[in-house]
């Protein structure tokens, strides 16, 4: 095991704790039953689904025929022997998505059901393989940034996969079927390793701070997948047809979107206000879609704003005004 593995997202506050835990309330768990579920969710979804192995999290994006998010998710492609596939996706998306597979996936052929009891943790931190370890059992080895592996617990089975390094690292459990002991058993364990489940509020922060834009609140159904940032890991521009392919495929090979995420940070140590229009000199060029104040990196922010308008530019938040807020490349945590 790689000891790096166990990265630190919090920063300054929180840089010297062991180990972190925490629940994201804002996903959903879904399964989708059937023989051809995998096919039929690939024919649906913006990234390759056919082509890894079994053990892999692969993020994707739903989209309308129009080539709009209508949700984030990320499929837990597993072995038919293991179970069904097992999808986590935003709350914000879950309505467009219920809507959309009803409309558009074969029954025939896969079939998927909300999963109300299941959990979604993170872990994270220098300490954390080792609480996993003392969590699941000695010989559990945390598996690498976005694969898996499948254990049994008290709990039932636990899915363990490898968070990415670009979103702090660290590793995420997710119970399809459970109650709250594997939970009580984290937070103990991540306790005596002299640390402490965070709150909604510091899990908040670290996204900002590590440009992790969220459905529902940095980009939506007005976007397109260009603007978000995210098309170099839940886009596959390789692989066959799918809902909303053509317009994004023609937007990649032949042209360009008008605005772009990107971070934001304010002089002075002013919160940035979000929902604040940002100008250049009289003109409006974009808006701010999420902030916090960073111990770190002070008050920052995610908006979107025009392609061009350049990183270090300064902007206002009125025609004219003072400009206090720079246009900044993203993440912070770089």
């Amino acid at each position: 095991m790689n000891p790096s593995n166990g990265r630190q997202v919090e920063r300054k506050e929180s840089a010297a704790l062991p180990a972190m835990l925490y629940r994201d309330p804002a996903r959903e768990v879904w399964q989708v039953e059937g023989e051809r579920a995998i096919d039929a969710l690939n024919g649906l979804f913006t990234n390759d689904l056919s082509g890894p192995e079994p053990g892999v999290v692969i993020p994707c994006l739903a989209l309308t025929p129009r080539g709009r998010p209508l949700a984030d998710l990320r499929v837990w492609k597993r072995s038919p022997e293991s179970g069904p596939v097992i999808l986590d996706l935003s709350d914000a998306g879950s309505e467009p998505l219920r809507e959309h597979l009803g409309r558009y996936l074969p029954p025939r052929f896969a079939r998927f059901v909300a999963l109300e009891d299941a959990r979604l943790m993170s872990v994270w931190g220098p300490r954390a393989s080792s609480v996993l370890t003392e969590v699941l059992g000695g010989a559990f080895e945390p598996p690498p940034a976005d694969r898996f592996s499948e254990v049994e617990c008290d709990s039932g089975r636990v899915l363990v996969a490898g968070r990415p390094e670009a979103e702090g690292g660290g590793w995420e459990l997710l119970v399809p079927h459970g109650d709250d002991r594997l939970e009580s058993a984290l937070a103990a364990a991540v306790k005596a390793a002299g640390g402490h489940s965070v709150s909604d509020a510091t899990w908040e922060r670290l996204r900002i701070e590590g440009g992790i834009p969220r459905y529902g609140v940095d980009y939506g159904l007005e976007n397109l997948p260009q603007e978000t940032g995210l098309t170099a890991r839940m886009v596959s521009f390789e692989k066959g047809c799918y809902t909303g392919q053509e317009v994004v495929a023609r937007i990649h090979y032949r042209g360009h979107v008008n605005q772009r995420l990107t971070g934001l940070s304010r002089d002075g140590g002013d919160s940035i206000p979000v929902g604040a229009e940002l100008f250049d000199g009289d003109r409006r060029v974009g808006e701010v879609s999420s902030a916090t104040d960073s111990p770190e990196f002070g008050a920052i922010a995610l908006g979107m704003v025009r392609r061009e308008v350049e990183t270090g530019t300064k902007l206002s938040t009125s025609p004219g005004a003072q400009r206090t807020i720079e246009v900044r490349s993203l993440p912070f945590t770089l």
